[in-house]
């Protein structure tokens, strides 16, 4: 498996995961993916992202995934305040409705990648320029 991973980074310990996780699957949920939160994260590899990740993507379940680009991006733009992805995420599932949290992880990943980046904010050509905070100062310390 590393060898088919190897432009990951972490490539060898992701293999291991993804051979212990297979496994997993095939010895305890008949070769399916559990729906259920609590048995994705016990799941070899598998963490509250990346387990609100697969729900999402492969039930629409009503939940949201808060990486290192959500947490920056709803800090700055007024959605949330935590400090933590846990906190952050918390958050955001009271203020987003539920039919839309599977996508909305997706608009905020997207925008952090490319309009509202970690070092060099493009607020110049932002389209929620206007209902930013910061309204065209680059953030410090988010």
């Amino acid at each position: 498996v590393a060898h088919y991973i190897r432009s990951l980074g972490l490539y060898r310990t992701k293999a291991k995961h993804v051979v212990a996780l297979s496994a997993a699957l095939l010895a305890q949920h008949a070769g399916q993916v559990p729906p259920d939160q609590a048995a994705l994260e016990a799941l070899p590899g598998v963490g509250r992202k990346t387990a609100n990740v697969v729900r999402a993507e492969l039930w629409q379940a009503p939940t949201l995934a808060v990486d290192t680009h959500v947490l920056r991006v709803s800090r700055r733009l007024g959605l949330a305040r935590g400090t933590t992805p846990r906190a952050v995420e918390a958050e955001l599932l009271k203020i987003i409705p539920p039919a839309t949290r599977p996508r909305a992880h997706h608009w905020l990943i997207l925008h952090g990648r490319y309009v509202c980046k970690a070092r060099q904010p493009q607020c110049q050509t932002c389209p929620v320029r206007k209902l930013c905070p910061q309204h065209g100062v680059t953030p410090t310390g988010t």
